[in-house]
């Protein structure tokens, strides 16, 4: 539920709807992205080519081009891959438990280190490639229809001002904020405690302006 830390894949990236791959296959995809991700996380968008991915992975080029015709598809596939999933929270859950739980799970994906370190990849890339911008834009639609879920909830229970809905990204940044700086910053731990603290915060400055 909410935010996820891990892609969580059905299939392989790269492969159309309904497609099976032989496990070899598999095998060598999985050595590619990985290659392809270690690459992009150490030395950033710039140190992820087709040759340096071939060296790392001992996968031979003829087989990389074979599930990714280039290169920016390749870093695309990397990004999906990577980026955290967003999920509905489980139905009948209170405005102050769903709020929590949002939390958590935000602070759990900004806690993986891998995907906190792939994050100026990503804000780079989304200016160069296409497919990379409409991933992220996705990102960003989930976490605001979530988000925006959460907050009717407040709505109803009277817990926020129903003004709080004509601008939902302004309201998801002040709680995204402090746990983006904690990320970005390394400067507190990124677990549950921390969430929990977040979110309070935000309930109490948020049942001030009731």
């Amino acid at each position: 539920m909410g935010f996820r830390s891990k892609a969580a894949t059905e299939r392989p990236a790269g492969l159309g709807s309904g497609q099976l791959m032989d496990p070899r296959i598999a095998r060598s995809h999985a050595s590619v992205l990985q290659a392809a991700t270690a690459l992009l996380v150490e030395g950033g968008p710039d140190a992820l080519t087709i040759d340096g991915v071939v060296a790392r992975s001992g996968v031979a080029k003829s087989t990389v081009y074979r599930h990714w015709a280039t290169r920016d598809d390749l870093v695309a596939d990397v990004i999906r891959e990577c980026a955290p999933r967003v999920e509905p929270l489980p139905g009948g859950l209170d405005f102050e438990t769903a709020l929590h739980a949002l939390t958590r799970h935000l602070v759990a994906a900004m806690g993986d280190p891998q995907w906190r370190r792939m994050i100026p990849a990503l804000l780079l890339l989304r200016l160069q490639h296409s497919d990379v911008a409409q991933i992220d834009e996705q990102l960003k639609t989930d976490q605001h229809d979530l988000f925006a879920t959460v907050l009717r909830l407040g709505v109803q229970e009277g817990a926020l001002d129903r003004t709080v809905l004509d601008d939902v990204d302004r309201a998801m940044a002040l709680l995204v904020g402090p746990v983006l700086m904690a990320a970005l910053v390394d400067s507190a731990p990124l677990d549950d405690e921390f969430a929990d603290e977040v979110a309070s915060q935000y309930l109490a400055a948020s049942r001030q302006r009731v």
